[in-house]
């Protein structure tokens, strides 16, 4: 089932590709192609974005200040996280990329499965980029253009395209608040998922609960083997156990060598527990929570149970990486959102002194983010 549901995605994310790419063809006298970035203009979204600003100003203009004051907390906290893990020698930051077929990257790279990755991506740059359009619109420069953002047939988001002379001709704290605008857009979209999250978890525990641990098949010459063991584990002596936390909980804290007696949906088994890396073993291989519909024995069909892991799976990866995105986007490196701030705050200060000082913290603080992505890169091949 693994192999044909492996197939399964990989064709789909070929078909995928395909009719991106007869769409683009089709499109083509209406895009603008630079080398192997596409980009597809939208007049109805560069509309509507200056169209929400002018009915609801005053929410536009507070959300700006926001903006203001949440860059320097997110841009302290990223700051911390890339110091901390060079004192400490713990890895905190990593790349994200899209793997079919469960390929693992090597090295510090994160692999999410490839639909997630598209849904996760799309979010962020949208939240982020419309962010931008919107607060710059509040402070009186409409957005010109909007649109879709392609790498070749792969959809990578959203950009808006803002008079960047009409920006520089602000008050440094009208740009900080447009430069500070795209973190607020990824934070936002963080804590809308959040929510989405908590409640769709609410939603599940009203609905289904797990009454048992159920195994696919026994250990070769394991204790679970020897006895014959089949069905659903209910209950190990005097111990119910409705999911896998129960079962490991026993386990860690009952000596190996000791006989127990399990209680599964197929009767009740006497075996003296085993070891293995220093913990009490059952033998039983495929563990996994035994899903039913609340208040019956009626069991979720395995389907059921894969939508909803893969969309508790989307919500969280969607949720972190935009708090993620948000603040690395304020790591004082140019041509990053913090590094534009960074900038600005040193030309005022400074004038040009200022720029060239904001151009040597840029360097420096990416070198500090390089060499966490090495120790992240060191740390993984010392622990495999």
């Amino acid at each position: 089932m693994n192999i044909i549901a492996e197939h399964l995605e990989l064709i789909s994310v070929l078909l995928f590709f395909a009719l991106i790419a007869l769409r683009l063809y089709i499109k083509r006298k209406e895009l603008k192609i630079e080398k192997v970035i596409i980009f597809e203009y939208s007049k109805k979204y560069t509309d509507k974005i200056n169209e929400v600003v002018s009915k609801y100003p005053k929410f536009f203009k507070v959300l700006g200040i926001i903006s203001l004051v949440s860059a320097p907390i997110m841009m302290f906290v990223g700051i911390y996280y890339i110091i901390n893990s060079l004192i400490f020698f713990k890895p905190s930051v990593a790349l994200v990329l899209p793997s079919v077929s469960n390929f693992k990257y090597p090295g510090p790279i994160i692999s999410v499965p490839f639909w997630i990755w598209i849904i996760a991506i799309f979010v962020i740059v949208f939240s982020h980029e419309s962010m931008h359009a919107l607060i710059a619109a509040s402070e009186g420069i409409k957005t010109r253009r909007y649109g879709l953002l392609y790498l070749l047939a792969i959809p990578i988001g959203a950009f808006v395209d803002i008079d960047e002379k009409r920006i520089e001709k602000l008050e440094s704290k009208k740009k900080i608040k447009i430069f500070a605008a795209g973190s607020l857009g990824n934070v936002l979209a963080f804590l809308l998922f959040l929510i989405i999250l908590i409640v769709f978890s609410q939603l599940i525990n009203q609905l289904l609960e797990s009454k048992g641990v159920w195994f696919n098949k026994t250990a070769p010459d394991s204790p679970a083997e020897k006895v014959g063991l089949k069905g659903i584990i209910i209950k190990i002596d005097n111990t119910t156990i409705n999911n896998i936390y129960d079962l490991h909980d026993f386990l860690s804290k009952i000596k190996p060598n000791t006989t127990v007696l399990i209680e599964t949906t197929e009767g009740k088994y006497e075996l003296t527990l085993a070891e293995k890396d220093n913990k009490s073993y059952i033998g039983i291989v495929g563990v996994k929570n035994y899903i039913v519909y609340k208040g019956t024995n009626k069991p979720v069909s395995e389907n059921i149970i894969t939508i909803i892991n893969y969309s508790f799976a989307i919500i969280q990866w969607v949720a972190f990486l935009s708090l993620g995105v948000a603040i690395a986007n304020m790591l004082p490196i140019i041509p990053l959102d913090g590094g534009l701030i960074i900038k600005e705050i040193l030309k005022k200060k400074l004038g040009k002194k200022g720029e060239e000082l904001s151009k040597l913290i840029s360097s420096i603080f990416l070198i500090l983010l390089l060499s966490s992505l090495f120790l992240s890169s060191l740390t993984l091949r010392v622990a495999s």
